[in-house]
Protein backbone atom coordinates (compact mmCIF):
# COMPACT_ATOMS: atom_id res chain seq x y z
CA UNK A 1 0.00 0.00 0.00
CA UNK A 2 1.56 3.33 -1.03
CA UNK A 3 1.48 6.55 1.05
CA UNK A 4 -1.48 8.00 -0.83
CA UNK A 5 -3.64 4.92 -0.14
CA UNK A 6 -2.47 4.81 3.47
CA UNK A 7 -3.51 8.45 4.00
CA UNK A 8 -6.90 7.86 2.35
CA UNK A 9 -7.42 4.88 4.67
CA UNK A 10 -6.44 7.00 7.71
CA UNK A 11 -8.90 9.69 6.61
CA UNK A 12 -11.65 7.09 6.22
CA UNK A 13 -10.82 5.57 9.61
CA UNK A 14 -10.97 8.91 11.39
CA UNK A 15 -13.85 10.39 9.38
CA UNK A 16 -11.85 13.02 7.53
CA UNK A 17 -13.02 14.07 4.08
CA UNK A 18 -11.03 17.30 4.13
CA UNK A 19 -7.96 18.54 6.01
CA UNK A 20 -9.97 20.62 8.50
CA UNK A 21 -12.04 17.63 9.55
CA UNK A 22 -8.90 15.53 10.03
CA UNK A 23 -7.51 17.91 12.66
CA UNK A 24 -10.74 17.98 14.64
CA UNK A 25 -11.71 14.31 14.56
CA UNK A 26 -11.04 12.37 17.77
CA UNK A 27 -9.63 8.82 17.38
CA UNK A 28 -11.35 6.79 20.15
CA UNK A 29 -9.01 3.80 19.92
CA UNK A 30 -5.94 5.62 21.32
CA UNK A 31 -5.26 4.63 24.94
CA UNK A 32 -2.01 6.51 25.65
CA UNK A 33 -1.82 10.11 24.48
CA UNK A 34 1.21 12.36 24.25
CA UNK A 35 0.97 16.14 24.21
CA UNK A 36 3.31 17.71 21.68
CA UNK A 37 4.39 21.29 22.32
CA UNK A 38 4.88 22.88 18.93
CA UNK A 39 6.36 25.91 17.31
CA UNK A 40 3.84 28.71 16.98
CA UNK A 41 1.24 28.38 14.22
CA UNK A 42 2.46 24.97 13.03
CA UNK A 43 -0.20 22.83 14.74
CA UNK A 44 -2.19 21.96 11.58
CA UNK A 45 0.93 21.16 9.57
CA UNK A 46 2.22 18.86 12.32
CA UNK A 47 -1.12 17.03 12.54
CA UNK A 48 -1.06 16.55 8.76
CA UNK A 49 2.48 15.15 8.92
CA UNK A 50 1.55 12.82 11.79
CA UNK A 51 -1.49 11.51 9.92
CA UNK A 52 0.70 10.98 6.83
CA UNK A 53 3.05 8.91 9.01
CA UNK A 54 0.15 6.80 10.32
CA UNK A 55 0.11 8.41 13.79
CA UNK A 56 -3.41 9.07 15.14
CA UNK A 57 -3.51 12.76 16.09
CA UNK A 58 -6.07 15.24 17.41
CA UNK A 59 -6.20 19.02 17.27
CA UNK A 60 -9.35 20.57 18.77
CA UNK A 61 -10.25 23.78 16.97
CA UNK A 62 -12.65 26.68 17.24
CA UNK A 63 -13.89 29.21 14.71
CA UNK A 64 -12.50 32.73 15.01
CA UNK A 65 -14.52 35.55 13.49
CA UNK A 66 -12.47 38.58 12.46
CA UNK A 67 -13.92 41.84 11.15
CA UNK A 68 -11.93 43.68 8.47
CA UNK A 69 -13.60 46.97 7.46
CA UNK A 70 -16.97 45.70 6.20
CA UNK A 71 -15.99 42.05 5.74
CA UNK A 72 -16.20 39.22 8.27
CA UNK A 73 -13.79 36.36 7.93
CA UNK A 74 -14.05 33.01 9.71
CA UNK A 75 -11.04 30.79 10.27
CA UNK A 76 -10.38 27.61 12.23
CA UNK A 77 -7.75 28.00 14.97
CA UNK A 78 -6.42 25.56 17.59
CA UNK A 79 -8.22 25.58 20.92
CA UNK A 80 -4.87 25.06 22.66
CA UNK A 81 -2.40 27.22 20.77
CA UNK A 82 0.97 25.48 20.51
CA UNK A 83 -0.25 21.99 21.47
CA UNK A 84 -1.07 18.86 19.44
CA UNK A 85 -2.30 15.53 20.84
CA UNK A 86 -1.19 12.19 19.38
CA UNK A 87 -0.85 8.50 20.17
CA UNK A 88 2.30 8.13 22.27
CA UNK A 89 3.22 4.58 21.15
CA UNK A 90 2.57 5.39 17.47
CA UNK A 91 4.70 8.57 17.63
CA UNK A 92 7.75 7.58 19.70
CA UNK A 93 10.38 5.86 17.60
CA UNK A 94 8.25 5.97 14.44
CA UNK A 95 10.68 6.29 11.53
CA UNK A 96 7.88 7.51 9.23
CA UNK A 97 7.55 10.79 11.17
CA UNK A 98 9.73 13.14 9.15
CA UNK A 99 12.65 15.06 10.62
CA UNK A 100 11.02 18.28 9.37
CA UNK A 101 8.00 17.48 11.55
CA UNK A 102 10.14 16.53 14.55
CA UNK A 103 12.03 19.85 14.33
CA UNK A 104 8.74 21.74 14.81
CA UNK A 105 8.05 19.86 18.07
CA UNK A 106 9.75 21.53 21.01
CA UNK A 107 8.66 19.13 23.76
CA UNK A 108 6.85 15.81 24.24
CA UNK A 109 4.74 15.80 27.40
CA UNK A 110 3.55 12.51 28.88
CA UNK A 111 0.65 12.79 31.31
CA UNK A 112 0.92 11.28 34.76
CA UNK A 113 -2.57 9.81 34.37
CA UNK A 114 -3.17 8.72 30.74
CA UNK A 115 -6.79 7.85 31.54
CA UNK A 116 -7.55 11.37 32.76
CA UNK A 117 -6.09 12.95 29.61
CA UNK A 118 -8.11 10.59 27.43
CA UNK A 119 -11.32 11.48 29.33
CA UNK A 120 -10.58 15.21 29.01
CA UNK A 121 -9.92 14.91 25.29
CA UNK A 122 -13.09 12.83 24.80
CA UNK A 123 -15.08 15.52 26.63
CA UNK A 124 -13.59 18.24 24.40
CA UNK A 125 -14.33 16.14 21.30
CA UNK A 126 -17.95 15.52 22.38
CA UNK A 127 -18.60 19.18 23.07
CA UNK A 128 -16.96 20.38 19.86
CA UNK A 129 -18.80 17.80 17.75
CA UNK A 130 -22.18 18.93 19.13
CA UNK A 131 -21.50 22.68 19.21
CA UNK A 132 -19.58 24.95 16.93
CA UNK A 133 -17.29 27.04 19.08
CA UNK A 134 -17.06 30.59 17.76
CA UNK A 135 -14.88 33.35 19.13
CA UNK A 136 -16.34 36.84 18.62
CA UNK A 137 -16.51 39.28 21.60
CA UNK A 138 -14.21 40.36 24.42
CA UNK A 139 -14.33 41.85 27.93
CA UNK A 140 -12.32 41.87 31.13
CA UNK A 141 -8.97 43.12 32.35
CA UNK A 142 -5.63 41.37 32.84
CA UNK A 143 -5.37 39.82 36.30
CA UNK A 144 -9.11 39.17 36.73
CA UNK A 145 -10.14 35.70 37.87
CA UNK A 146 -12.76 34.05 35.68
CA UNK A 147 -14.51 30.72 35.33
CA UNK A 148 -15.18 29.13 31.95
CA UNK A 149 -18.93 28.39 31.84
CA UNK A 150 -19.34 26.83 28.40
CA UNK A 151 -17.30 25.00 25.82
CA UNK A 152 -14.87 22.13 26.24
CA UNK A 153 -13.18 23.66 29.28
CA UNK A 154 -16.42 24.33 31.17
CA UNK A 155 -15.83 24.56 34.93
CA UNK A 156 -12.14 25.47 34.56
CA UNK A 157 -10.93 28.55 36.41
CA UNK A 158 -8.32 30.88 35.01
CA UNK A 159 -6.75 34.30 35.14
CA UNK A 160 -7.02 36.82 32.30
CA UNK A 161 -3.45 37.34 31.07
CA UNK A 162 -4.09 39.58 28.08
CA UNK A 163 -6.74 40.91 25.75
CA UNK A 164 -6.70 40.97 21.98
CA UNK A 165 -9.44 43.52 21.32
CA UNK A 166 -8.94 43.74 17.56
CA UNK A 167 -9.16 39.96 17.34
CA UNK A 168 -11.94 39.95 19.96
CA UNK A 169 -10.44 37.27 22.21
CA UNK A 170 -9.29 36.85 25.79
CA UNK A 171 -6.15 34.96 26.73
CA UNK A 172 -6.52 33.01 29.98
CA UNK A 173 -3.96 31.14 32.02
CA UNK A 174 -5.37 27.77 33.11
CA UNK A 175 -3.84 24.71 34.70
CA UNK A 176 -3.88 21.83 32.22
CA UNK A 177 -2.13 18.50 32.84
CA UNK A 178 -0.36 20.04 35.81
CA UNK A 179 1.13 22.73 33.57
CA UNK A 180 -0.01 26.34 33.26
CA UNK A 181 -1.18 26.94 29.71
CA UNK A 182 -2.49 30.02 27.99
CA UNK A 183 -5.81 29.43 26.24
CA UNK A 184 -7.75 31.79 24.02
CA UNK A 185 -11.51 31.79 24.72
CA UNK A 186 -14.61 33.70 23.72
CA UNK A 187 -16.17 36.29 26.01
CA UNK A 188 -19.49 34.49 26.32
CA UNK A 189 -17.67 31.37 27.53
CA UNK A 190 -16.44 33.04 30.75
CA UNK A 191 -17.85 34.82 33.78
CA UNK A 192 -16.06 36.86 36.42
CA UNK A 193 -15.56 35.24 39.81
Amino acid sequence: MNDFHRRVEMMRTYGANNPMKSVGCFPDDVQHWAVLRTSARWEKKIVGALLDAGVPAYLPTLTRVVQYASKRQMTEIPLFSGYVFCSEPAFLGNPRVSQACRKLITQVLRPGDPGQLKRELQHIAEVSSNHQMIQERIYGSPGEKVRIVSGPLSGTRGIVRSLKPKKRILVLEVSFLGVRVEVEVEEHQVEKE
